[in-house]
């Protein structure tokens, strides 16, 4: 993958149900974005967000697939749900969460990560 590859603001939303201002992303924009990790070596080098975007699409893509949701005009929103609850039973079932470490705080620990990598510089 290349950093060259960008994603255009317009493929970026919030849930229009909260606040009515974009359209929502649909699955065949999630669908662009993961075709884009075809034919990129294994595993994969992040060079930046761009990188690390287009990996998460072809997951969430896989999912959508898999369940149902990948219709062209499905909200890439309700995939982007679904998935996440699909990963709080999967961590309850297997042990991943539970006691003091909660899906909330792993959630957190994501977020905390994501925050930094948005101030990183690409270096070759």
């Amino acid at each position: 993958m290349s950093s060259a590859q960008t994603l255009s603001i317009d493929n970026y939303t919030v849930n229009p149900a909260l606040t009515d201002t974009r359209e929502p992303v649909r699955m065949e924009t999630i669908e662009a974005i993961a075709e884009m990790a075809k034919g990129t070596e294994r595993p994969v080098l992040i060079w930046g967000n761009t990188d690390r975007a287009i990996t998460a699409a072809e997951a969430l893509w896989v999912f959508a697939k898999r369940t149902g949701l990948d219709s062209k005009n499905e909200d890439a929103f309700t995939s982007v749900q679904d998935l996440i609850a699909n990963l709080m039973h999967l961590c309850e079932q297997e042990g991943i969460t539970g006691g003091e470490v909660t899906f909330s705080a792993l959630v957190s620990m994501a977020e905390m990560h994501y925050l930094s990598e948005l101030d990183e510089k690409v270096v070759f």
